[in-house]
């Protein structure tokens, strides 16, 4: 760890710009979905065409994390982050003044890869603050992360109340450019200095061997994506669960919202604060032990349709348990592995949102007429989270014995 580097750029406003970073991605994704009508009318297309700008997003996504963390080991990480939130920021601007809809999928791809530079957060974390230090600055981060998801379309909706769809990507645009700034104060160039790998096939792939064919390291990944993929679960069937079968109005269902954010939140700080000195791994075994219990929970309250307050309070748990999946499981991961953190950094990321999107596919693919759609997914994804912590307490059981003998 580089002491001197890390006290010079301060604790705080170091957490709160990778939190700002790693935060445009996900209100990227959902801070203008409450704009698809308006969007579809002003572009003369069907809802079906506006909402496929989002598959596009994710899979740019996922491509701009897999190749820019392949990079983030050989080039300056603030650099590159540099120019990613540049070209984010003009993307984002030419959306907004996009006249048809190639041209709104063209910048909207533009836009996805660019966000992929926010690979480099976990290998900045890492480098500055080390192994040991980096899992409570990733529990604040995550925390913003888990969140930004959530309250992205009330944003969205409260833009469109006193302006046009327009005003939602250029308002997103501001934000990235504050962020801008506020990296080049705090994180310039000069301030990452980092020992670079020279960019070659070979070491290229012998990066992605290693991360991917390290089990243990996979199994962390895996078990905090699996997790993260009932949060995006939720995302797309609370609306039609809390409001169109259980009737809540649009207001109580921003205040349930809101519980969830409370929940995440203070886990978080449970996490970084009094859990902060008990190992990552044992922290993320239990808690998916928890979730898993949570998950089927769930199940039940879906299968005995049973009212909306058993469906909030599982919510509230689920979401609340990110708060010690998420990030106690990319810390680890991070720890598990020598060197490679970009390539480790844009595998976790593509798996992450891969599997997020996979859940929120299923449930917004499906028929809903309940809670069981979207209950049922996130009690799969617990029970997917379940299997990973148990090969990882099973791997510590293992060399913890093989230790005695």
């Amino acid at each position: 760890m580089n002491t001197h580097t890390a006290t010079k750029i301060g604790y705080w406003p170091f957490v709160i710009l990778m939190a700002m970073i790693f935060s445009l991605s996900p209100l990227a994704i959902d801070m203008y979905l409450p704009g698809l009508p308006s969007m579809a009318k002003y572009f003369s297309t069907s809802i079906d065409a506006m909402e496929a700008s989002v598959a596009i997003y994710l899979i740019f996504f996922a491509l701009g994390q897999l190749i820019l963390g392949s990079l983030a080991d050989s080039i300056n990480k603030a650099k590159l982050l540099s120019v990613g939130l540049t070209v984010f920021a003009i993307a984002s601007i030419m959306i907004a003044f996009a006249t048809s809809i190639e041209e709104l999928y063209f910048w909207r791809a533009v836009q996805a890869f660019a966000s992929g530079s926010s690979v480099v957060v976990f290998a900045l974390i890492h480098h500055f603050h080390g192994s040991k230090n980096s899992n409570q600055i990733i529990s604040y981060v995550m925390a913003c992360v888990v969140i930004a998801p959530m309250i992205a379309p009330m944003i969205g909706s409260q833009i469109l109340l006193a302006a046009n769809w327009q005003w939602i990507f250029l308002v997103l645009a501001g934000l990235t450019l504050v962020t801008l700034a506020t990296q080049l104060r705090l994180l310039p160039a000069k301030k990452v200095e980092t020992e670079l790998q020279p960019l070659n096939i070979t070491a290229l792939y012998s990066g992605y061997r290693k991360v991917l064919s390290n089990s243990t390291t996979m199994a962390y990944i895996l078990a905090g994506g699996s997790a993260f993929a009932g949060l995006f679960a939720f995302i797309s069937g609370s609306p039609f669960v809390y409001m169109e079968y259980f009737g809540a109005t649009p207001e109580k269902f921003s205040w349930l919202v809101a519980l969830n954010a409370v929940a995440m939140i203070s886990m978080n700080l449970l996490n970084a604060r009094l859990l902060n000195n008990v190992d990552a791994t044992k922290k993320l075994i239990i808690a998916g032990f928890l979730l898993a219990v949570v998950g089927v929970y769930l199940g039940l309250v879906a299968f005995l349709h049973l009212s909306l307050v058993y469906v909030v309070v599982g919510v509230i748990l689920y979401v609340g348990l990110l708060g010690l999946t998420a990030a106690n499981a990319i810390s680890a991961a991070l720890a598990s592995v020598e060197g490679n953190t970009g390539v480790l950094s844009g595998v976790n990321g593509v798996l992450q949102f891969g599997l997020g999107a996979l859940a929120s596919a299923v449930v917004s693919i499906s028929v809903s007429i309940d809670a069981t759609t979207m209950n049922y997914t996130m009690a799969i994804c617990s029970l997917v989270t379940l299997f990973f912590v148990s090969i990882l307490f099973f791997n510590r059981r293992i060399k913890a014995v093989a230790v005695l003998s």
